[in-house]
């Protein structure tokens, strides 16, 4: 045993392990406000994106931040997915970019090693989010419609689900994620009504209604439901959801506007891009990421 442990004591020592992950990352990019983020596990950093910029970048533990995507058409970029190699980039033009492209919506395909760009889809209804099924291919939350889109791996987009409940007169469904049961999982903003999503099926969980539902994450301790009022009549709070009942499992109050989080080996790190100043026209270099 005590051999065990000194190799393991060695290992982390090595590789920097024990010392990885800090409660809280606080990064500086100017006016960076990302929105997305996604843990990289072949770099071991977290992936965000930029509602100012249109970019994706790396943000180490140590909250250094450096680009990876940079200069393509995106004006803002929204929710990353991480997928055997690639990356995928939700994107479009919501007003808050350092430039403009009315209309603008839709995933972008990247080599997540260059951050090379390999193919650009256009979404309808403004792509928000993206997850990815186990066979590669994507679905994205288009939060100004009433559909989710399927992207497979050739690019080619479809309507996986259509329905009156997912949309609405604003911010309709917005976050989504891929349940390994075998069912997509997605939240509308505006109510906070939590849906399954299968090939033409949406069905009412029977959660509690979380109003500014933004960012879900799947962890093993059950759905991760980031809420905020950035424009929406609900709290700046995460909670925690059973996976079996859908009931309220834990509830903590965020102190700002948080919007996702990521799961990493350390735990689940939530976003906090300070959108709640750039929606008032300002902007800030700071975010941070806290477990």
């Amino acid at each position: 045993m005590r051999v065990a442990l000194a190799v393991l004591a060695a290992l982390l020592l090595v590789t920097g392990t024990a010392s990885a992950a800090p409660r809280s990352v606080v990064a500086s990019a100017p006016s960076l406000h990302p929105e997305g983020v996604r843990w990289d596990p072949s770099r071991g950093q977290f992936l965000v994106s930029s509602l100012r910029h249109g970019t994706v970048s790396l943000v180490g533990v140590d909250g250094r931040v450096r680009p990876l995507v940079s200069g393509t058409r995106m004006v803002s970029t929204f929710g990353v997915q991480v997928d055997r190699g690639r990356l995928l980039v939700a994107y479009g033009d919501i007003g808050f970019g350092e430039r403009s492209s009315p209309g603008q919506s839709g995933l972008g395909i990247f080599d997540l090693r260059t951050g090379r760009p390999l193919k650009f889809v256009d979404i309808p209804n403004g792509a928000n989010d993206v997850a990815v099924d186990p066979f590669g291919n994507a679905y994205v939350t288009g939060t100004l419609g009433d559909t989710i889109w399927r992207v497979d791996r050739a690019g080619i987009v479809t309507a996986f689900a259509h329905d009156s409940r997912l949309g609405g007169a604003s911010f309709g469904n917005n976050g989504i994620v891929w349940d390994p049961r075998g069912f997509l999982i997605t939240g509308h903003y505006t109510n906070g009504t939590l849906f399954k999503v299968t090939r033409g099926h949406v069905e009412e969980l029977p959660a509690p209604k979380l109003p500014g539902a933004d960012g879900l994450t799947l962890t093993p301790a059950g759905l991760v439901v980031v809420t905020n009022s950035l424009s929406a009549p609900g709290k700046n709070a995460v909670t925690v959801l059973d996976t079996r009942t859908w009931q309220v499992k834990s509830q903590r109050d965020w102190g700002t506007a948080p919007t996702t989080a990521a799961r990493t080996p350390y735990g689940t790190y939530v976003l906090s891009g300070r959108l709640d100043v750039l929606i008032k026209g300002e902007t800030t270099d700071v975010f941070s990421l806290d477990r």
